[in-house]
């Protein structure tokens, strides 16, 4: 079996973590030594108490994830963190449920459930162990999820506007505007001022105009607004 490399360095790092090594090993003898391997994950006839061991939650839920069963391993993940929250290796299970949800994001246009569970399991790693090496690597993920949930109300917002849905365009383009990044935001703030234009609401439209010229002087959308004129 294959490990993707960043699931090979953080098992990597946990792997350390029990031992306290200090030289990394290669790919097979970590799998061999910490036996991540397709029998874990049959649990049918082990014990009960075998199956809630904590360090066997964590090789089952990474060995789902090399089969590439990423539910399954969220699934073992969350046991863990819901077992054992004050466990040493709580916030690397924290982490790696995040990581999960994280793989079963398929694009940005379809079910935004992953994303959502993803920033919620990365949030549980700030929250419940800010002191963890996991906190800032949780945070960097947040950024890159939070881009590709507002990503998504603009999709929706875009397909309402379309469709001269205008009040429920409104209502996902100020979501965007809650989470993008400066790029999206100059895009957004033209559509959602164009919608209260079509909405009726002329005066927030112009406010909102006034605002992209203020953040962005040299946008192309500034030509499409009569309401600058």
């Amino acid at each position: 079996m294959v490990l993707f490399p960043a699931r090979q360095a953080i098992f990597i790092g946990l792997f350390l973590f029990l031992t306290g090594c200090t030289t990394p090993l290669d790919q097979s003898g970590l799998l061999k030594l910490t036996h991540v391997d397709e029998e874990i994950v049959d649990v049918s006839g082990q014990e009960t108490e075998n199956i809630y061991d904590p360090l066997n939650l964590l090789k089952r839920g990474e060995a789902y994830g090399v089969k590439g069963d990423h539910q399954a391993a969220s699934e073992e993940y969350k046991r863990f963190v819901t077992l054992y929250p004050f466990h040493r290796l709580a916030p690397f299970a924290q982490y790696a449920l995040g990581s999960s949800y994280a793989h079963q994001i398929t694009t940005i246009d379809r079910d935004p459930t992953p994303i959502e569970e993803a920033i919620a399991a990365f949030n549980g790693v700030i929250s419940r162990y800010p002191e963890s090496l996991y906190a800032p690597k949780a945070a960097e993920k947040i950024k890159v999820l939070t881009q590709q949930q507002a990503e998504h109300e603009f999709l929706i917002g875009h397909f309402y506007f379309k469709k001269k849905a205008y009040p429920a365009a409104i209502a996902r383009f100020e979501k965007t505007m809650a989470q993008a990044d400066s790029a999206l935001t100059e895009k957004t703030l033209y559509y959602l001022g164009q919608s209260h234009v079509r909405n009726g609401n002329i005066e927030k439209a112009r406010l909102l105009f006034l605002d992209l010229r203020t953040r962005y002087p040299h946008s192309t959308y500034l030509l499409q607004n009569d309401l600058l004129q």
